[in-house]
């Protein structure tokens, strides 16, 4: 196909619902075959069009049936992209994002109602044609989707086709693998895989030779006496929910200077639990009533950079660009509350500028090595994790410095929150991080 080209589009109720209107000048401009039909496509629909020229119609426009922009979800009058050959017209990208459906008309997406609102702007201004929806609203027999527009600052409810590419940010787990199969077989594209766990995501990060020195030890808790061997080396242990995000239900285990005696914290909702346990099995009576079904991996403690008593670590975001190369878009220090056993700013945590912070441990010159390194890590677990599950658009990495300057690869998150450069007031850097998903989605589309 043709280099991508902006072009308006418009309905006309006079024409049959088969045929495209055309102008010379545009027909001779996309090496058309006047009089002839071509499929107009619209994400995975495809409608075999009659071609008509009108000699009066400007080069830069097109026109349908208003039926046919109401089952594609287009708005009438607007420039859309389209790519073209001789055989056909592709309308887009279609860009569809994937999230939980909230019965509030004013936040349908709840608390990512206003990223949701931002990519569709992006989208817009790009020519693409971007919606969010629910799983729920997928109709597969007639390939539609009722899903969610941001139009004159209402959500309008509006009827799509299957679109090129989905953009995940669900929680829905239910039958994700299955839909994703008969998604993907339909020619639909996806942003992300589905995670596979933390436990998942170390494995495939220790094949990579030049990550291992990065890898805190971990293992996977079967039982509380190996544990407690990890207790008896490294003092320090948290237990982490193979699956979860937001430091939820993560405990942090230590050795009392007491023989036998062991002291651990966790967190339910806004309550912090501070507790000991007079033997290993106390402990185990204890803690398994909070971890309940959940699979959990041990991993050593790191001895993080404090600021103020609190912990802190860096979160840095990569994303693919319009080309499909890996960039570091944005990081910054994420630093507990007094007490916290994490650094989440979900939890209460806030924020801080990378060299502000650095520079007051180290000098100038470990800074710079620090902050490359970061990027280098960053960057090499992308493309690590990319070659064990597929395409990847986006990781939230999460990265330690510990008090000699050492950096630790803490985790990689798939479904990343952006709230943390407006927390730090760059803005900049919080749009760029918006636009980026939305030029990889024009990217996978083939646009």
């Amino acid at each position: 196909m043709q280099p991508d080209w902006q072009i308006k589009i418009s309905g006309d109720a006079k024409l049959h619902d088969n045929t495209l209107l055309a102008g010379k000048d545009l027909i001779k401009k996309l090496d058309l075959p006047a009089k002839q039909v071509i499929t107009l496509q619209f994400g995975q629909s495809r409608y075999p069009m009659n071609l008509v020229i009108d000699p009066l119609l400007p080069a830069d426009h097109l026109k349908i049936n208003p039926a046919v922009l109401d089952k594609t979800g287009l708005r009438n009058n607007r420039f859309y992209t389209i790519k073209y050959n001789k055989q056909s017209i592709r309308v887009g990208p279609y860009i569809g994002i994937a999230a939980n459906l909230k019965p509030d008309k004013k936040k349908p997406f709840g608390g990512q109602t206003f990223f949701i609102r931002q990519l569709i702007e992006q989208a817009q201004a790009m020519g693409a044609v971007c919606f969010a929806f629910s799983l729920h609203d997928i109709k597969f027999l007639q390939a539609q989707i009722r899903g969610f527009t941001y139009i004159n600052n209402v959500w309008e409810k509006r009827l799509y086709p299957l679109p090129d590419v989905i953009y995940p940010r669900s929680n829905d787990e239910i039958n994700r693998y299955i839909l994703r199969r008969k998604l993907i077989k339909m020619g639909v594209h996806f942003f992300n895989p589905p995670g596979i766990g933390k436990w998942g995501t170390y494995n495939a990060l220790l094949k990579n030779p030049r990550l291992i020195k990065y890898l805190p030890v971990t293992h996977l808790l079967n039982n509380f006496s190996e544990l407690d061997k990890m207790l008896h080396k490294y003092h320090h242990v948290y237990l982490k929910p193979i699956t979860g995000s937001q430091g939820k239900n993560i405990i942090r285990i230590s050795q009392s200077r007491h023989p036998g005696v062991y002291e651990y914290q966790y967190q339910i909702k806004q309550r912090r639990i501070n507790a000991k346990a007079n033997n290993l099995k106390e402990l185990e009576h204890h803690l398994l009533s909070s971890m309940g079904k959940k699979h959990y991996l041990a991993q050593q403690q790191i001895n993080l950079l404090r600021r103020d008593g609190c912990i802190m670590d860096l979160r840095v975001m990569t994303q693919k660009n319009r080309t499909g190369k890996w960039l570091v878009t944005g990081k910054a220090f994420r630093i507990g509350t007094v007490g916290s056993i994490t650094s989440n700013i979900s939890g209460g945590g806030r924020v801080g500028d990378i060299q502000t912070m650095l520079n007051l441990y180290f000098n100038r010159k470990r800074v710079e090595e620090i902050i490359n390194e970061v990027d280098f890590l960053a960057l090499e677990t992308a493309r690590t994790l990319e070659d064990r599950l597929g395409p990847i658009g986006e990781l939230g990495i999460d990265i330690g410095v510990d008090q000699t300057g050492k950096i630790w690869l803490i985790e990689a998150n798939l479904k990343p929150a952006r709230k943390i450069f407006t927390l730090i007031g760059d803005y900049e850097t919080r749009l760029l991080s918006v636009r980026r998903p939305v030029e990889y989605c024009i990217y996978l589309a083939g646009f």
